[in-house]
């Protein structure tokens, strides 16, 4: 318990950072703070739901510990936003990381497909010095995806909260092959 309230506090000490640093530089371009508005516990609960149903289960049950202590996620909108506005030379590396019969189902346009099982043996089918967003269906899988990439040294990397469901959810296309 003291661990959450340390670890709250530091939150709130770098949202009082962010925010000073906001009133002197003014807000960083389009669509910056969308992703503070959702509600991401939300998203996360719904997701653990739908990874119950789908039959996919967690490791430990800490999840929630896993996405605090290290795993940026980036909203369905702020994705959305992103690829937008940056040239498709800077859009990061986006990778689903489900299984085969999900991917045929719908996957964001552009992505790249390698279910998470089989991503340490194809590191060498990424460019692991671009960014990359794992994405799942609904953000568990991608958030282990993750970590997969923090491990062989991947520093840019993100969880799309809510996975494809939420990008679905918040209106925008998917592909099928």
């Amino acid at each position: 318990m003291f661990k959450r309230i340390l670890k709250r506090g530091a939150k709130a000490a770098k949202t009082a950072k962010e925010m000073g640093k906001g009133l002197i530089l003014g807000a960083p371009g389009v669509g910056h703070g969308v992703a503070e508005y959702e509600d991401f516990e939300r998203i996360r609960a719904e997701a653990a739901r739908l990874d119950r149903v789908e039959g996919v289960t967690a490791d430990d049950g800490n999840d929630l510990e896993a996405i605090s202590a290290g795993t940026r996620e980036i909203s369905a909108e702020d994705l959305r936003i992103l690829l937008e506005v940056e040239q498709p030379e800077d859009h990061p590396i986006l990778l689903d990381v489900r299984q085969p019969r999900e991917w045929a189902e719908g996957h964001l346009p552009r992505a790249v497909h390698i279910p998470l099982g089989a991503l340490d043996d194809r590191l060498g089918e990424l460019d692991l010095d671009r960014a990359i967003v794992t994405y799942c269906a609904s953000g568990m899988r991608s958030i282990d995806a993750s970590y997969v990439l923090k491990r062989h040294g991947v520093t840019d990397v993100r969880s799309l909260a809510g996975g494809i469901h939420a990008w679905q959810r918040a209106g925008s296309p998917v592909e099928q092959d």
